[in-house]
């Protein structure tokens, strides 16, 4: 699947009267242009698109495990083959000089490298030179490449013996592949992005079990995973700091996706605080050890709650170290935004005694208008004015950040005999649109 990926490089402001998001109809059109320093691009994932699963001694990942088992996907669809994108690097070239893009955002399969994951077992050289050829091929073409160090396909042998981001110790080989990446590829590459969409490596791969490794921890794996998430992405970042990016120059960044949450009712004081639980839960969880130093205030007040009315010992939620939280603040040259939809949100009390639950913890339901467009798929609603919020929730939230809007994009409406386009059209109209007003308010200097 390939998604648009915006890349704001940097974020300029047109004038700080030009435009008023708040005095402005949520679906009206804002004519206008964006800088020259903007640039576009698409992008992929490794498992999504290269296919040769078990091809050129490449390891076996968390998601050629979980797609293998009957009743994990629909109709039990693999990516075995995928798009063969591991053999048609010439013929993507072509497409993506057809469209005119100045970037393309890419993943490293971590098993395709590191066949175990760790790499003082073993090191993958056919895997090196398919991504030196494909950095090299891009750059010929005069192609940025953006690349992504972990889009969720873990080493199997990583969950098998160790629990996956269960364990600690995923922090350090993790840390020893993202070396051996900028160590390869490093001299090319100057955009880095860590993870790509933790949320739901941590919720559906540990919470409901809808994503490899297909675990159902309710209301504790979850947190326990996002924490080590957290803290290897920092590792990382240090490790780029300290020994690679005086003599690479690059940049290196983490990819946050999540809805907009919008109070059901903006007169209501609960709604209003229920909404900012929503955003604090998916993007805050996040983004707020790595600019603040710490978890959201609320997060910790609602889980811990939680956690003693389930007469828990200590709160659910772990915590960081005075030390972990100096070190993890900071810890990024820029952010990814991934954004596809907004929710209504209402508060709504949900007992302790129903048991630990992540979705529980949040005290809050999430609506959707029934006029909102509704393409094939259903989580994902035509919500194009909760992109400019979450865009400027960023702003205010984190000191104006470098920004990438890393994700955006949205599947058929239908099933066509030839290309229907015509819903997606509409859809990034609308959030480009939205988009150009949010660029417009921001004032942000590189």
């Amino acid at each position: 699947m390939m998604f648009l990926v915006l890349l704001l490089v940097p974020l300029y402001s047109q004038g700080e009267n030009d435009f008023q998001w708040t005095q402005t109809e949520r679906g009206s059109f804002y004519y206008g242009t964006f800088p020259p320093t903007f640039t576009w691009g698409v992008g992929s994932s490794a498992y999504q698109t290269e296919g040769a699963w078990d091809k050129d001694g490449k390891g076996q990942s968390i998601w050629d495990a979980f797609t293998h088992k009957k009743g994990k996907t629909f109709m039990n669809q693999t990516a075995d083959s995928s798009c063969d994108g591991y053999y048609k690097v010439k013929e993507d070239m072509d497409l993506l000089k057809e469209l005119k893009v100045s970037h393309y955002r890419l993943s490293i399969s971590w098993p395709r490298l590191i066949p175990t994951g760790i790499k003082a077992e073993s090191v993958n050289e056919m895997g090196i030179k398919y991504y030196n050829n494909l950095i090299n091929v891009l750059l010929e073409n005069n192609i940025t490449p953006v690349v992504t160090l972990y889009h969720w396909d873990l080493p199997q042998t990583l969950q098998e013996k160790f629990g996956g981001w269960q364990n600690i110790t995923m922090i350090t080989y993790f840390n020893d592949y993202a070396n051996l990446c900028f160590e390869k590829f490093g001299d090319r590459v100057k955009y880095w992005i860590t993870f790509s969409n933790p949320w739901s490596v941590a919720v559906e791969g540990y919470e409901t079990g809808e994503h490899a490794p297909g675990l159902k921890l309710r209301g504790t794996g979850v947190y326990k995973a996002a924490h080590n998430l957290i803290k290897a992405h920092a590792r990382v970042w240090h490790s780029y700091n300290k020994h690679w990016r005086s003599r690479q120059n690059g940049m290196i960044g983490i990819s946050l996706t999540t809805d907009w949450g919008e109070p059901v009712d903006i007169s209501s004081q609960k709604d209003i605080e229920a909404a900012e639980r929503f955003v604090q839960f998916n993007f805050g969880w996040f983004a707020n050890p790595i600019y603040n130093g710490d978890y959201p205030q609320i997060m910790k007040e609602y889980i811990g709650q939680k956690s003693a009315h389930q007469n828990l010992g200590m709160s659910r939620l772990p915590i960081f170290t005075s030390q972990e939280k100096a070190f993890i603040k900071g810890t990024s040259d820029f952010l990814g935004v991934g954004h596809f939809t907004t929710r209504y949100i209402t508060n709504r009390n949900f007992p302790s005694t129903q048991g630990p639950s992540y979705f529980t913890d949040k005290d809050l339901m999430e609506l959707v208008d029934p006029k909102w467009p509704e393409p094939e798929s259903k989580w994902l609603y035509s919500v194009p004015w909760g992109f400019r919020r979450l865009l400027n929730f960023v702003k205010t939230q984190y000191g104006s950040p470098l920004v990438l809007v890393t994700e955006n994009g949205v599947s058929e409406k239908m099933h066509c005999a030839q290309l229907c386009d015509e819903w997606r059209i509409h859809y990034l109209k609308g959030y480009i649109n939205e988009m150009l007003k949010g660029q417009s308010e921001m004032v942000q200097k590189w």
